[in-house]
């Protein structure tokens, strides 16, 4: 996807304030929301940054947004899009600072959520299940339609499984982890114990499997197991294997964003008094209420049974 087929999605009803030519052909990696006044170590290259401007003030020293947008230009951001409902508006300073350092600036409206934004990003990315030639698929169409848009409205392993087998009458179907650990089955699959688990996925009279790598290596694999060995044709489990191989890359990419986010805030704690607007901008990335109540709570194992607890 490219910044360009992201202000063609008329529901979003985005503006764009500044970009030009070859910027709005580059490719969207992901997305990520943030208001902090310094970004850079927690985006990735390629990123759509989405920021409601709560870092900004309309007293502020215009260096404050330069100070942002030269954050994103160093972490290789595509794009900044700009909510419009803190300010009613997005500053012209933020456009010039955007305009000098060669950033794409979108305008996002009140009325349109940052979550429309990321679903629009990921089913359009994830929508190249439905949008390969015909011939080239096992999946009926409609499937793989349903199925990316589960993918872009984060639906569980469960609800996802569920889906992509249920045009094959539901057979029983495991999604495991190497050590047999049970992430999602299909609604006909009884509990499938972990170590029972662990011994199918090595035999190969134990029925079907095939592996889903994530992006963290082939040691943290998943598995796709059939129990019956003719329950789905080869062509249809590959397919269904890439379904889960993007939805493990969109998590990895969310939890991700959630612990950059959660350090920033703990290394902002630990830093002393914070600044009001940088303490609630940081809050809010973690989703938290910038208005409290909080109870922190420290927890240290002890005694005989630490163990088992930990």
């Amino acid at each position: 996807m490219h910044v360009r087929d992201l202000l063609q999605v008329d529901a979003l009803d985005l503006t764009l304030l500044w970009g030009e030519g070859p910027l709005l052909d580059r490719e969207v990696s992901g997305v990520t929301a943030t208001d902090l006044e310094d970004p850079a170590r927690f985006l990735q290259p390629g990123e759509l940054v989405l920021s409601g401007l709560v870092w900004w003030t309309p007293e502020a020293d215009p260096a404050k947004a330069d100070r942002f947008v030269t954050a994103l230009r160093s972490a290789g951001a595509t794009a900044l899009l700009a909510g419009e409902e803190t300010h009613g508006t997005v500053p012209d300073v933020l456009v010039d600072a955007c305009r000098a350092h060669g950033i794409v600036l979108v305008a996002v409206p009140a009325h349109t959520t940052f979550r429309a934004v990321t679903e629009a990003v990921y089913l359009r990315q994830w929508g190249d299940l439905s949008r390969r030639p015909l011939a080239h698929h096992a999946l009926p169409e409609n499937v793989r339609t349903e199925l990316a848009g589960l993918l872009a409205g984060d639906a569980t392993p469960d609800a996802l499984l569920d889906r992509a087998f249920a045009h094959l009458g539901g057979p029983p179907c495991y999604l495991l982890t190497a050590t047999g650990r049970e992430v999602a089955r299909t609604p006909a699959a009884p509990h499938l114990p972990a170590p029972r688990a662990a011994r199918d996925l090595l035999s190969a009279a134990a029925g079907t499997t095939l592996r889903i790598d994530g992006d963290a290596g082939p040691y943290d694999s998943w598995f796709l197991h059939l129990r019956g060995p003719a329950d789905a044709p080869p062509r249809v489990l590959h397919e269904i294997a890439e379904v889960f191989a993007q939805y493990r890359h969109h998590s990895e990419l969310r939890q991700a964003a959630g612990r950059r986010a959660a350090d920033a805030l703990a290394a902002l704690a630990d830093a002393g008094p914070a600044d009001g607007a940088e303490l609630h901008a940081a809050l809010h990335a973690c989703g938290l209420p910038t208005t409290g109540p909080y109870r922190v709570v420290v927890a240290t194992p002890g005694g005989e049974e630490s163990g088992p607890a930990v």
